[in-house]
């Protein structure tokens, strides 16, 4: 067995699907309050984000709410680490160049660092906004297991389990070979102390990011509840080396975990609802020319493998504000925000070419408009006679008279977005 760990220590959580993928800081809230205006109270982890917030280790939002669907950031899991083991102080500094020294962050960071509980996506690299997955949640937490110091009220209780028993731990779930390597014996660990039930379909979703309800339990079974290990190995299924085809007309807890994905990597889908529409088929798309894969909105082996491994692509060009540009080769449309990508749209450009170049908003009309050549949605014009607009018809390959065609349901969004003037890059 591994390390001896005392004081009722458990890793739990129940891992449901999140159903919101907006990313929003670790707010400064003066006083914590145990209820929250989002919640009703008779949630499935209402108790421990009461109890937490009870004890000043969980706060809301300044404007009262929790955001339980919203997933938990490195930074946020820092806080929330940092406080409930007790950590102040640390080194004033660490190898970490995008964590400020007056960041929010940066003292829970510094002392999770400094008590060997923290590492970074790369030597010199937190990634304090990029969401943590489960399979990673399950290692930072029972690294703060073995670190946490024994308390003389609970009964030890042995942690790690005996070489080689990992994968009997694991057996029971279906997508266990989609565990990160680095990964699997926590996550087995996890499960065997008794705080990961798994989901539908006898799966356990280790890439699905973390959401903060999820991230409540877990640390309230952790550290304020009684460990109950548990003393078989599950029944073993059949291992998926990848998950099942999904594609229109699908639904269920698979396809809420795309679409919580495919909405963390930037690409709009609508609702995290498990419904595998017109919209999901979209940013499927979408990703499919982003990453060169197969452009049938069909979610195959081969995009599953993608989507666990696939960033947000960088922007291709460097100005201020908002803008677009407009990948003709890849047929997506890139919203820039001060040089970061925040959404990714399937379009179709123009069949003879839609001409690559710099250019700005000049004109915007809402609604349906009549041209030369047919209908157009909510048209932005940024050439003479070239527009950004809605269509019914947004094949994956360059399809239009020249203009660059959205889908209609995203189109009203995209005229919300750009102002007259605005700038418009085309290129290959």
């Amino acid at each position: 067995m591994g390390a001896v760990i005392a004081g009722g220590l458990l890793l739990g959580a129940v891992w449901a699907a999140p159903t919101d993928a907006a990313q929003p800081p670790e707010p400064t809230v003066a006083a914590p309050s145990p209820a929250f205006t989002d919640m009703a109270g008779d949630e499935w982890f209402a108790e421990a984000v009461g109890a937490l917030a009870a004890e000043g280790v969980i706060r809301g939002r300044d404007d009262g709410s929790f955001g339980p669907s919203d997933p938990i950031t490195r930074a946020q899991m820092a806080a929330l680490l940092a406080r409930i083991l007790g950590l102040r102080g640390g080194p004033t500094s660490t190898p970490f160049l995008d964590v400020a020294c007056d960041s929010w962050y940066h003292e829970s960071v510094a002392a999770l660092y400094g008590a060997g509980l923290a590492s970074g996506t790369t030597p010199t690299t937190f990634s304090p906004e990029v969401p943590v997955t489960r399979q990673q949640a399950a290692s930072l937490m029972i690294r703060a297991l073995e670190a946490h110091p024994a308390e003389e009220s609970r009964p030890d209780v042995d942690l790690g389990p005996a070489e080689g028993e990992a994968s009997a731990w694991l057996a029971g779930f279906r997508d266990r070979l989609l565990i990160a390597p680095v990964h699997v014996a926590a996550v087995a660990e996890a499960y065997r102390l008794g705080i990961i039930e798994g989901a539908e379909g006898g799966r356990l979703y280790p890439g699905l990011n973390l959401t903060r309800a999820q991230m409540a339990a877990m640390l309230y079974r952790a550290f304020l509840q009684p460990i109950t290990p548990r003393d078989c190995y599950p029944a073993e299924v059949p291992a998926e080396s990848a998950y099942p085809t999904q594609s229109k007309g699908s639904s269920g807890m698979l396809v809420a975990f795309l679409e919580s994905r495919l909405t963390a990597l930037r690409y709009p889908c609508g609702d995290v609802d498990g419904v595998y529409d017109d919209r999901t088929r979209d940013a499927v798309m979408a990703f499919e020319k982003v990453e060169r894969l197969p452009r049938d909105g069909v979610v195959d082996a081969g995009v599953w493998q993608c989507l666990f491994v696939a960033q947000t692509p960088t922007p291709r060009l460097s100005a201020p504000g908002t803008r677009l540009e407009v990948d003709l080769t890849r047929q997506v449309v890139f919203v820039v925000r001060e040089n970061a990508v925040t959404e990714i749209i399937h379009c179709s450009t123009g069949r003879a070419g839609t001409p690559p170049g710099h250019g700005r908003v000049w004109l915007m009309q809402t609604g349906w408009r009549e041209c030369s050549v047919g209908w157009m949605f909510y048209p932005c014009y940024f050439y003479p006679h070239i527009a950004i607009h809605g269509s019914s018809s947004v094949p994956p390959w360059p399809a239009s008279h020249g203009c660059v065609r959205t889908p209609n349901w995203i189109a009203p969004w995209v005229y919300s977005q750009l102002r007259v003037g605005m700038s418009v890059d085309v290129y290959y």
